[in-house]
């Protein structure tokens, strides 16, 4: 039926009266397409008669367009809620209810978030909806979405826990960091009466990793702050000899290495102790003589690597004659023997590479002297080898090198292959004075920068990062206890060191897509990396007899 031409908006209410009442009539024979089509004009003509677009809304979910149906509802309660009104909400909305259900036991997960959206736009205070909105929106991998939904519920349920937290889950997923932070103190900072204090613990220690992995502010400094004396605080019962216990040593040792004033205080130079230096062919050397072997070979970096013993007979080979063999530019390979003083000339022999480019350095440290018990995080707990010592070893030496080579210096894990040339990094990265490798992916101040690779220039920004890093290393490493990831939780505060004392420094970072590796590889294969590293677990035979790995052919590594 086709509304007559004289009806329009100042026509008279008896024909008004006379149309609404055909539409109904037609309703009530059950043709409501027909209805529809008369009431949806009649609507729009007389937006102001609530009856008319009561009798639109019931004929929208007459046809099944019940998301039509409460979008018109959600329009009508600017006009002021009636009973009539709240009658067309409730049947609406138990259908629009009905199918949600139906759309999610099928796995419609699309339709059923429409039906929960729209439920919420018309109930916008019934968090039940709301939940299943934000659940729904997840699961379609909208972030954005959810983030509204969560944002509301917390506003109204300001106590709901489990609200704040998947906010905070929120936040991060869209990258608000800043609003994450304040969501993750107040749920650390206030737990919930039955809370578990190494679940605390754990909170308080994650926050306090959101705010290390950004740059300090007056505001975060006192947020962090914060934290870290609510965890120091913090009584943490475990069962004895239990996994709880061993988490909670684990996060205690991490706290305690967030030592700010240790690691904040301003760098000063200091003594990299006596080393015993020497070429690859035998001849001693000292640092006056090294450097004039540098500067005569021209050299524009140095790769600096240290391991005790143990590691430098399993990898060293491999590290050497990658770099040696792919270095682009001319170059020093320095490899520090940790404790080997006294034992280069063996040393050496066993590593069997003849060339002019490789030295060997070495130190009086004793292992078993170490009192300072080392954890891990469980399952392994306390490491009986002083790893966390010998891991930090490269950052105590490295000022010595700076000082007295003057060149830039790329310092690593020694289980690491160079597979193509640096000059083109070497020239992108020239206005940094330090360069890192920060994995993006984590906001654990023990893992965000990985210690398996840095660039450091001797401008005074990059000797300033190194002297404060040693210095803080120096010390922590001194006390009972020490986290086994205490080496790139150095990197991360003499990060924050540089940039309170030196806040011009240039600090550029590796492409973790093409320089450097930071997911792990079980054996060699064509990797796209600049770096290689081959990370604990990797299968060391898969580099044997391979000419692109070894820099020699296979003849010599066979005989090798």
């Amino acid at each position: 039926m086709t509304l007559p031409a004289s009806i329009t908006p100042g026509a008279a209410e008896a024909q008004v009266a006379e149309v609404f009442g055909v539409a109904q009539a037609l309703r009530g024979e059950g043709r409501a397409a027909q209805a529809l089509s008369i009431l949806g004009q009649l609507a729009s003509l007389h937006p102001g008669r609530t009856d008319i677009r009561l009798a639109h809304v019931a004929a929208l979910g007459d046809v099944g367009r019940t998301l039509d149906a409460m979008a018109q509802l959600v329009a009508l309660k600017s006009l002021g809620v009636t009973a009539p009104m709240l009658a067309a909400i409730q049947v609406q909305a138990e259908t629009a209810v009905g199918k949600f259900n139906l759309h999610l036991a099928r796995g419609e997960t699309a339709e059923a978030e429409r039906h929960a959206s729209a439920l919420v736009e018309l109930l916008p205070q019934n968090i039940a909806m709301m939940q299943a909105a934000l659940d729904c929106n997840r699961a379609l991998g909208r972030p954005d979405r959810a983030l509204r939904y969560a944002a509301t519920i917390a506003i109204l349920e300001p106590e709901n826990r489990a609200a704040r937290t998947t906010l905070a889950d929120l936040l991060h997923a869209t990258g608000d960091i800043a609003n994450e932070i304040e969501h993750r103190m107040a749920l650390a900072l206030s737990p919930a009466p039955d809370a578990p204090g190494l679940l605390t613990l754990r909170d308080l220690h994650d926050a306090a990793g959101l705010i290390l992995c950004r740059p300090l502010t007056p505001r975060s400094r006192d947020q962090l702050d914060q934290l870290l004396a609510a965890a120091r605080a913090l009584a943490v019962e475990t069962p004895p000899g239990s996994e709880w216990e061993a988490w909670a040593r684990h996060y205690g040792v991490l706290v305690a290495a967030l030592d700010l004033e240790l690691a904040l205080s301003p760098p000063e130079a200091r003594d990299a102790g006596q080393l015993e230096i020497m070429a690859a062919a035998g001849e001693g050397l000292d640092w006056k003589r090294l450097r004039a072997r540098a500067d005569k070979l021209g050299a524009k970096a140095v790769f600096f690597a240290a391991a005790d013993e143990a590691y430098v007979d399993l990898y060293a080979r491999w590290y050497a004659l990658s770099v040696l063999r792919y270095a682009d530019v001319p170059c020093l390979v320095v490899i520090h023997v940790i404790g080997g003083k006294g034992q280069l000339t063996r040393i050496a022999e066993t590593v069997g590479i003849d060339d002019e480019r490789l030295v060997f350095t070495a130190d009086d440290f004793d292992a078993g002297a170490v009192a300072t018990k080392c954890y891990d995080a469980p399952p392994k707990g306390l490491i009986e080898k002083p790893v966390a010592h010998l891991q930090s070893s490269r950052f105590q030496r490295l000022g010595a090198l700076l000082d007295k080579l003057e060149r830039p210096v790329f310092v690593s894990d020694i289980d690491l292959l160079l597979q193509r040339g640096v000059a083109d990094l070497l020239e992108a990265q020239a206005p940094a004075d330090l360069v890192l490798n920060e994995n993006e992916v984590t906001f654990n101040a023990g893992s965000r920068l990985t210690a398996n690779l840095l660039l450091v220039k001797p401008t005074p920004a990059g000797r300033g990062f190194v002297a404060a890093v040693a210095r803080y290393l120096d010390e922590i490493l001194a006390r009972p206890q020490v986290t086994r990831w205490i080496d790139q939780v150095a990197l991360i505060l003499g990060r924050h060191n540089l940039q309170a004392h030196s806040p011009g420094a240039r600090i550029g970072y590796f492409d973790t897509r093409c320089d450097i590796n930071n997911v792990m590889y079980p054996s060699y294969q064509a990797h796209p990396f600049r770096f290689l590293s081959l990370y604990h677990g990797f299968d060391t035979s898969s580099l044997e007899r391979d000419p692109r790995v070894l820099g020699e052919d296979d003849a010599e590594a066979s005989a090798a």
